[in-house]
């Protein structure tokens, strides 16, 4: 039977519509109604939708990667995700099913569970068209959504003298979440200057004042703020042998760090290494 929200002229109670759509029952006092014909189509009309969309039985898997593509768009991500491992089940080496299953998260045992199946996804690609949506897809997956938010109720939450311990934690964390998609975007496609400048991206954050650690005296960079200039070289680099849109791209987002006073120091050698 299909419950709709019908109200009982007598008591006020829902009515149950039966599987005819023409007769009702009130739930609390038991009175049959008859259903309007502008009310059956409405029924009718939800009735197919739930059918379509969120069925299975009969569906081949082309069907099953519309629904779930549906079901992506109105935000249904848990839905969504079934209707991909469904259509993977009917046909296993589907790039379209593997990339939507990996675009909702994989299996979702873990925050970066889509890692496994974006592997997947690539290596099932037919084409390099099919590698790029891959490599773009997973690109801009965000693993860490949320993860901001979960250490901001961890400091309130905690007794002050704990608070010094999740502060620290955040601090090791900053510049590092990603590392495992862009690693793994590095080893599908390590001659790609896109993938060495979200990778540097993700890193930038941890030379913001390095002048504080480099000190007046010192003649020596850091590591980690060698490690991030390095990034941004070998960006530049690739960038340079595709070229000029590549190179420019590349150059923009390091002219943006000219016009912060916390990268001062960096930007002056990263410039002074790329003329």
């Amino acid at each position: 039977m299909a419950i709709v929200t019908l109200i009982c002229e007598q008591c006020g109670g829902k009515v149950k519509v039966d599987d005819t759509h023409e007769f009702g029952v009130c739930e609390y006092c038991k009175s049959n109604v008859l259903i309007k014909s502008d009310i059956i189509q409405n029924v009718q009309n939800i009735e197919k939708l739930e059918k379509h969309v969120y069925g299975v039985e009969g569906k081949d898997v082309d069907e099953l990667i519309a629904d779930g593509n549906k079901l992506l768009k109105l935000g249904d991500e848990e839905n969504a995700n079934a209707k991909f491992k469904q259509a993977i089940d009917v046909a296993p080496k589907s790039w379209e099913a593997w990339l939507g299953y990996a675009t909702t998260g994989g299996d979702n045992s873990t925050p970066l569970s889509c890692v496994p199946a974006y592997r997947n996804t690539y290596n099932l690609a037919a084409d390099e068209l099919q590698q790029i949506e891959t490599f773009s897809d997973m690109v801009g997956y965000l693993p860490d959504r949320g993860i901001a938010d979960a250490f901001i109720r961890a400091y309130k939450d905690s007794p002050h003298q704990k608070r010094h311990e999740v502060f620290k934690l955040v601090l090791g964390v900053i510049g590092c979440d990603d590392s495992e998609i862009a690693s793994l975007a590095l080893d599908l496609r390590p001659n790609d200057w896109r993938v060495w400048l979200a990778k540097a991206k993700i890193r930038q954050i941890r030379v913001r004042w390095c002048e504080m650690e480099v000190g007046f005296f010192k003649k020596q960079l850091p590591e980690h703020v060698v490690e991030v200039m390095e990034l941004f070289l070998r960006a530049h680099q690739l960038a340079k042998s595709e070229g000029a849109e590549a190179t420019g791209a590349v150059l923009s987002h390091i002219s943006t760090m000219e016009r912060d006073e916390s990268y001062k120091v960096f930007y002056r050698e990263l410039s002074s290494r790329i003329s």
